[in-house]
């Protein structure tokens, strides 16, 4: 049995995708199964129940590929080369992940649609959104829906595991006797980003106590302040060694905030607009989601619609400006002060 799963995005979105893979992956070992990503996403899937084959591409470039026509043939080509008999479609794939799986040859299609794919016929099977909008169980449910319609007998798990990246693991950061806390200021997304001199005011009011790691990544996440320790990363190894077997994570809504999840880290999260869906998913007990408690257009992302503006005029990102650093720094210690557990 040969499948093709599409998956061109980015980091937090990636690391929620890894369970469902890693499951077909532990259901049937036999299926040839060819993944389809984003080039600095793609370790995330290496590992013990790795697909045989990764193909990468950036994801703005896979996704306007239907605006040029030879790009789209040759990856048709590429992937009715492989002669699968499925297709897994991740719900936030385009129109050209839609066009190329529709026509693969693939007599199964399984996925979602976040409402403005126009490719008619690209799914045999579009699994809806559940009731918990949270793409973690979205995947789950299409992954499940892909063995039961290549007649795999056995049950599906109800629960969704956390993804197994103990092959990105290794060299943790010293323990030295302190609290550790790991701040990733950065966001892929602005309209997600609290001010970065907000989370430099609340690692310095930290620094006195805790050894306070900065992660500078890309531009978004600015320069270190004073009394912290700058760690700059350029690969999922990296990150992972930043944050692992840390005392606290605090950061946005972000790839970074998901791994810090997986890793079983306790953390902070300034979720501003993002959907309640995207909050941390395993080990819920850890974290905290700092959202604005009444704010009447919050959140205003939906896993189904992509967020492109903020729509209050009247006072704009409120949900991102109610948070001071105070208030943010009040719930850091309030997690602080708990005993930590071993993650299960």
């Amino acid at each position: 049995m040969r499948i093709v799963i599409f998956k061109f995005n980015h980091l937090g979105d990636n690391v929620v995708f890894v369970p469902a893979v890693q499951a077909l992956r532990r259901l049937r070992p036999e299926w040839h199964i060819t993944l389809l990503t984003t080039p600095n996403e793609a370790a995330l899937y290496q590992g013990r129940w790795a697909p045989q084959e990764i193909l990468v591409c950036p994801k703005r470039e896979f996704d306007k590929s239907y605006r040029k026509p030879w790009v789209l043939a040759r990856w048709i080509l590429r992937v009715r080369h492989r002669r699968p008999d499925a297709c897994l479609i991740s719900f936030d794939q385009g129109t050209a992940a839609h066009l190329v799986a529709k026509l693969s040859g693939a007599r199964v299609r399984i996925g979602g649609n976040l409402e403005h794919i126009r490719v008619k016929g690209s799914l045999t099977e579009e699994v809806p959104i559940p009731p918990d909008q949270r793409p973690i169980t979205w995947h789950w449910r299409m992954a499940a829906a892909l063995a039961r319609a290549l007649g795999a007998p056995e049950a599906w798990p109800e629960a969704v595991p956390p993804p197994d990246l103990s092959h990105l693991q290794g060299g943790r950061i010293p323990a030295t006797g302190r609290p550790r806390v790991v701040v990733h200021a950065g966001s892929s997304r602005p309209l997600n980003q609290w001010s970065q001199a907000k989370f430099a005011t609340v690692a310095r009011a930290l620094a006195d106590e805790c050894d306070l790691t900065w992660i500078e990544h890309g531009t978004s996440t600015g320069p270190a302040p004073e009394g912290t320790t700058p760690v700059r990363v350029t690969s999922l190894p990296e990150f992972i060694r930043a944050i692992d077997g840390a005392d606290l994570f605090l950061g946005n809504n972000s790839g970074p905030m998901h791994l810090a999840n997986v890793l079983g880290v306790p953390g902070v999260a300034v979720a501003g607009p993002s959907a309640i869906g995207w909050d941390p998913y395993w080990h819920r007990e850890r974290w905290r989601s700092l959202r604005h408690p009444s704010l009447y257009c919050a959140p205003c992302e939906r896993p189904s619609n992509m967020l492109l503006g903020c729509a209050n005029r009247e006072s704009p990102m409120a949900c991102l400006a109610y948070w001071t650093p105070a208030m943010v720094e009040a719930a850091c210690r309030e997690l602080l002060a708990r005993p930590r557990e071993a993650p299960a």
